[in-house]
């Protein structure tokens, strides 16, 4: 049996909800949220694991239109943004247009009727007008390669996959990888483990959270305050003598944190700052230095049924071993087979790497859309972005809806020359320097996940429909 309707919304984390929200805020009851998984939040679902929080503040990593929300921290752990994202979800009764366990494999535009042909792995089929992709990009763990790792007799833990059942306390413990999650999780460990050795393969840039209170008189100002903080530091990424101050400011500050040489040489990283992500903590280099914690710097080379072995020769016995190796954000709409005009295959439009005018759109591919898609990833808080998108799907909604036509489609010379200038841009960045690999790039390379500008920018870039960038049918 075929259940219809007008927009199809895949996932039911920040984005899809975001979607949701502002289609019921313009009277708009026509659409159905399809979720893989079992419950809604996304990451903040998936994510569990000791220390698991934002490094965003509250304040900014909200929806603009909903903050009237009682945060009780600054910096709220993952459970409490599941409960924001719960109450969002429930204000605006969202619950009768959700379908659970509804993992969209297959998606097919038909040309003549101009409609998406959604089928699921449970044998569910979803016929709709428009598409809208809100699965993100942190959604698929990577899982590393290591010999042995199959035969260690300890307890085995991705940090996307928690498993509460399992208890680290007074445990010699392995932590793979010195990422966004490895930051939140070995200081937690620290506290408790009786040994942890933290295996790092290149050290990454730790800097202090933004400054803020959680009981403040005036929410907007620093809402706008932090905002403009991280807009600014946007900016100077794209000036190489402002990078080259602020890499200077951070290595005085590693300087103080971490009083031992040898340690502090550890820690130092070998790239210029914003090639890969810069991270946010205040407890990172306390936990550290802690007499119970290790950094060790050598390659994993192999795992043994009790130990884990590196390339410099040295052998740790572990107990249990935690995989902070985050996630595939490079691979966009995993197992899902999408395909648009003339039978084109997405992903083999996108063999050099993903792409999408504004992030959002791909010409040959009508009335699909792409939520946190190609190039739209920021350092500061994401929701800004969803909303920008979000506002840009509803325009594209009424301009067809206006124009009474079917279809809304980039025209590829727009999505070319849009494409074109991001990967322009990108290119002189710190995010394509040849002395780093990070989850900004693909295989090949190229930077497929981030954004080269400020919120600001993108804001301006989506505040109108561009209709002469379109085609309509």
């Amino acid at each position: 049996m075929t259940s219809s309707t007008e927009v199809a919304i895949i996932g039911a984390g920040f984005a899809g909800i975001c979607l949701a929200a502002q289609l019921k805020r313009k009277g708009f009851e026509d659409f159905v949220i399809l979720e893989a998984a079992s419950d809604i939040g996304g990451v903040w679902r998936d994510n569990t694991y000791p220390g698991c929080a934002c490094d965003i503040p509250a304040v900014l990593y909200s929806y603009s239109f909903e903050t009237g929300y009682t945060w009780t921290k600054a910096y709220p752990s993952h459970a409490e943004i599941l409960q924001y994202i719960r109450w969002v979800f429930s204000k605006y009764d969202l619950e009768r247009h959700l379908v659970l366990n509804a993992r969209v494999t297959e998606a097919a535009f038909d040309e003549a009727a101009a409609r998406w042909r959604l089928k699921t792995a449970e044998g569910q089929i979803f016929d709709s007008a428009f598409f809208v992709s809100a699965v993100g990009i942190f959604n698929e763990p990577s899982m590393p390669t290591i010999p042995g790792l199959e035969d260690f007799q300890g307890e085995v833990l991705h940090s996307a996959r928690w498993r509460e059942d399992v208890d680290l306390t007074a445990s010699r413990v392995a932590v793979i990888g010195t990422g966004a999650s490895a930051i939140q999780i070995v200081p937690e460990l620290a506290k408790t483990a009786e040994k942890l050795v933290v295996f790092q393969r290149t050290p990454p840039y730790v800097v202090p959270k933004a400054h803020t209170t959680l009981q403040s008189q005036d929410a907007p100002a620093d809402r706008a305050r932090i905002f403009a903080e991280f807009e600014d530091a946007a900016r100077r990424r794209g000036d190489m003598e402002a990078t080259r101050a602020d890499q200077d400011r951070f290595l005085q500050y590693l300087s103080d944190q971490v009083l031992d040489p040898a340690l502090r040489r550890k820690l130092t990283p070998p790239f210029p700052l914003g090639c890969k992500r810069t991270l946010f903590s205040n407890d990172w280099y306390p936990a550290l230095q802690r007499p119970n914690v290790h950094v060790e710097d050598g390659r994993v080379d192999r795992v043994l049924p009790d130990a884990v072995t590196c390339s410099n020769g040295q052998s740790h016995a572990v107990d249990a071993i935690v995989l902070a190796t985050g996630f595939r954000p490079s691979s966009f709409l995993p197992g899902m087979t999408v395909t648009g005009r003339s039978g084109a295959r997405l992903h083999e439009v996108w063999h050099e790497g993903a792409e999408a005018y504004l992030g959002v759109c791909v010409s040959g591919f009508p009335n699909l859309f792409l939520m946190y898609g190609p190039n739209t990833n920021i350092s500061g808080s994401i929701l800004y972005m969803i909303e920008c998108q979000a506002r840009l799907i509803l325009k594209a909604l009424e301009a067809v809806a206006v124009r009474k036509a079917r279809t809304i489609e980039v025209s590829e010379p727009a999505y070319r020359a849009y494409c074109d200038v991001i990967q322009q841009r990108l290119t002189s960045t710190a995010m394509s320097s040849s002395l780093c690999t990070s989850y900004f790039m693909n295989e090949a390379g190229r930077v497929v996940t981030n954004f080269p500008g400020t919120c600001e920018e993108y804001r301006s870039l989506t505040a109108d429909l561009k209709q002469p960038d379109f085609l309509f049918g």
